[in-house]
C-alpha cells in the first residue's frame, strides 16, 4: 500500500479494467461514464421461444382440465 506495484505478472490495462469494474456492474466507473456505449441500447424483448413455452404451458393446462372435467361428468 506504499505505491509499490504487488507481486506477480503485469497484466494489460484492457485486463485490469474488467477485473475493476465488470460488463455487469449497477453503476458505472468514473473512467467508464465518458466512454462510446457499443451494442444494444434499448432493453432486450422476451424471444419467441418464451411466448411458445408460454403459450404451450395454457394449452396443456387447458387441455388436462378439459380431460378432468369430461372424466368427472361421466362419474356422475
Amino acid at each position: 500500500m506504499n505505491g509499490e506495484r504487488p507481486p506477480g505478472p503485469n497484466l494489460p490495462e484492457t485486463l485490469t479494467r474488467l477485473l475493476r469494474a465488470p460488463k455487469s456492474a449497477i453503476w458505472p466507473t468514473p473512467e467508464d461514464r465518458h466512454r462510446p456505449r457499443l451494442g444494444r441500447q434499448r432493453p432486450r424483448q422476451p424471444s419467441r421461444a418464451v411466448l411458445g413455452v408460454w403459450l404451450w404451458a395454457i394449452l396443456y393446462n387447458l387441455v388436462g382440465f378439459a380431460i378432468l372435467a369430461t372424466l368427472w361428468r361421466t362419474m356422475h
